[in-house]
């Protein structure tokens, strides 16, 4: 394919640009932006999801949760 990585010659060189890598993704940045935004969308989503059941989630409110989403 495309990728001209390096292989690591030890473990340790490994393990250090398996944990370099690591700590520039923060799968949580999102929540940490905008907290109250979140919580509100899991308590309206649990909401919905109570009210509506988990097997029949209708199609207008699955694309207003998307939108939700993409807000965040």
């Amino acid at each position: 394919m495309g990728r001209n990585q390096t292989k690591p010659q030890t473990v340790e060189e490994a393990k250090q640009k398996l944990r370099a890598t690591s700590q520039q993704l923060d799968y949580l940045a999102p929540v940490k932006k905008h907290p109250v935004a979140s919580v509100g969308a899991a308590f309206v989503a649990g909401m919905l999801i109570r009210k509506v059941g988990i097997g029949s989630f209708p199609p207008s409110l699955l694309s207003i949760g998307f939108q939700l989403l993409k807000k965040l």
